[in-house]
């Protein structure tokens, strides 16, 4: 996909709860004018994955019984939160495309599910490749879960597309995703790509998300009160 990114281990981690239950080890950036390499971002524990992660536990049907797939999850926060608060939390998949954020999210597993055999699980998975490699293992999920997974325009075709193939074909199943705008190409692509694929997408509010209320009185976000969007997309059944 695109090869060295996020493979830099060499930064001061922290430990983030979430919670009184979730434990996840990562970086966490003074907003977006910290000093930051690409070859980072998958430590990061992004706003976007906070505010993703308290829409789950507003919404805990969402994630409370069938498969949750995590895609792009770095760290690792939402799809531990997922499995917190799932009645099966070996249900829960998380993935990313490089070795060492699965090696990172191995390490939060077992922070936070530190005494239980019944713990998610993470794995690699690169968009690119085919996505029944993943499902032959793992099946196909009720719920899939990313934020801040489409940083490059040129991924917005291979995630929709892994997306299709890896969503289950219930009527309820469905993609959540907290999208973070900062290209306007990817604006109009991912909207795009999503009905060529048959997922219809819908905006899901925010207001009551309390992470989102607080982030949005940081000094970085104050003044970009139009950056976090929560879309959900489903099968078009048509």
């Amino acid at each position: 996909m695109f090869p060295g990114v996020m493979v830099d281990t060499n930064y001061r981690h922290t430990t983030v709860c979430f919670g009184d239950k979730v434990k996840v080890l990562g970086r966490v950036i003074d907003g977006l004018k910290d000093d930051l390499n690409v070859q980072q971002t998958g430590f990061v524990v992004w706003p976007a994955a906070m505010i993703l992660s308290q829409h789950l536990v507003s919404h805990r049907e969402l994630v409370r019984t069938g498969r949750v797939l995590e895609v792009g999850a770095g760290a690792g926060l939402p799809g531990l939160v997922a499995a917190a608060l799932s009645q099966d939390p070996s249900g829960v998949v998380m993935t990313d495309y490089v070795e060492e954020a699965v090696d990172l999210m191995d390490m939060n597993i077992a922070e936070t599910f530190a005494n239980d055999n019944n713990r998610p699980k993470a794995a690699i998975m690169d968009w690119d490749d085919d996505p029944s490699v993943l499902q032959e293992h793992h099946g196909t999920f009720d719920v899939i879960i990313g934020s801040d997974v489409v940083y490059w325009p040129e991924l917005i075709e291979p995630l929709i597309r892994t997306v299709k193939a890896l969503l289950s074909n219930k009527r309820t199943s469905r993609f959540l995703m907290l999208y973070s705008r900062r290209n306007p190409k990817a604006d109009v692509l991912l909207p795009r790509t999503a009905q060529k694929y048959r997922l219809d997408s819908t905006e899901l509010s925010l207001e009551q998300n309390t992470v989102y209320q607080a982030v949005l009185k940081h000094p970085v976000y104050i003044e970009d009160v139009d950056m976090f969007h929560l879309y959900e997309f489903r099968h078009s059944h048509e």
